[in-house]
């Protein structure tokens, strides 16, 4: 008995961890296809940075795409809810360092030709139709939720 109340408290304590990691998202939308589909889900991997060429999840911001509505609820912070927020799905182009490339920001007048530290541009694989850092810009660390770790 005594064996089996030490499994289960194991087992309570992995699915707790793993609900604080990991994190279901269903896609919506066709910016990221042929990578991803409306209706596929993915599992969200929180607490690690991106790496370029690595999906991730990030807030978006408010529909003016001018600031973002709530406090952040990225990589380092695991407190605030979740479910009230909208979410974007897109490839991490460049990293904090990296040079712009042109048309990764749109239209808009780069003064950094670098990516500033503890920013991402962040685009989507369908450039028809995808709002990204071609509209909004840089994107912070702090509104990424966390990196696409598996698709189901």
């Amino acid at each position: 008995m005594l064996v089996l109340s030490a499994v289960a408290a194991g087992l309570a304590l992995v699915i707790t961890w793993a609900s604080r990691t990991t994190v279901l998202i269903t896609v919506h939308g066709k910016s990221m296809k042929p990578t991803l589909h409306s209706g596929d889900h993915v599992l969200v991997r929180r607490g690690a940075l991106p790496k370029r060429g690595q999906l991730v999840v990030v807030e978006q911001p408010s529909q003016k795409g001018e600031a973002w509505p709530y406090e952040p609820a990225g990589l380092g912070c695991r407190h605030e809810p979740l479910s009230n927020r909208r979410w974007l799905i897109k490839r991490v182009a460049a990293v904090a360092g990296d040079p712009v490339l042109p048309g990764q920001l749109g239209n808009r007048d780069v003064t950094d030709r670098c990516v500033p530290e503890g920013h991402f541009v962040l685009l989507g694989d369908n450039a028809r139709v995808s709002l990204d850092s071609r509209q909004i810009g840089f994107f912070p660390e702090s509104r990424i939720l966390g990196k696409v770790w598996r698709t189901l």
